[in-house]
């Protein structure tokens, strides 16, 4: 028992901050030059959540799904090379793009601006999808090195929270369970890893 405790949880990694960091390098030469489009996703999704009519808000529902799908796709097969638990990872994923495509087949994703988390929501949907990518850059990563909205896990569920936040409904709390959960589990990987270096 005393040799279990004396464990910790940088103990149990799989992969260096090198390699970790490398994967999104990786990633991005994968899919150059298909990340040019994932501005215009973000952007009509975000104009689709905010338009008036009810299909404008199922299809954000969808665009979104769609994201959280590219993710599981692009994003989990390369990490799984470098983490043993990747596939059960990838399940996060896989259930929110099929919870966001059950609302887009309802009510989709409607932002109100009476909202009460309408600010932090904000606030979070620019972190996701614009200063997230733009801290990989000041943080010296490179541009081969950002971690993008619909490619990386990140900033995807960061922007997912932020839109969620700000829409309306009964049922969007649902969908901020997975995101959340994600973000825990970042934090947890990203303090470990740092924990590791130091």
């Amino acid at each position: 028992m005393e040799t279990w405790l004396s464990y910790r949880p940088a103990d149990l990694l799989m992969f260096s901050p090198e390699s970790y960091l490398r994967l999104f390098e990786r990633l991005n030469l994968a899919v150059w030059p298909g990340q040019v489009l994932l501005p215009a996703l973000a952007v009509g999704i975000v104009l689709l959540a905010t338009g008036r009519q009810h299909r404008a808000h199922r299809a954000a529902a969808a665009g979104l799904a769609a994201a959280w799908a590219l993710v599981t796709w692009r994003f989990f097969p390369l990490y799984a090379e470098i983490n043993l638990a990747a596939h059960w990872l990838a399940a996060v994923f896989v259930a929110q793009s099929l919870l966001l495509l059950l609302t887009s087949a309802d009510t989709g994703l409607r932002v109100d601006r009476r909202s009460a988390g309408w600010w932090p929501g904000l606030a979070l949907l620019l972190w996701g999808m614009v200063l997230h990518p733009l801290a990989g850059l000041f943080a010296h990563r490179g541009a081969a090195g950002v971690e993008l909205f619909a490619l990386a896990p990140d900033p995807t569920a960061i922007a997912t929270l932020g839109l969620v936040l700000m829409t309306a409904g009964p049922g969007r709390w649902r969908l901020a369970v997975l995101p959340v959960a994600w973000c825990a589990i970042s934090a947890v990987t990203w303090w470990t890893l740092l924990a590791s270096g130091s």
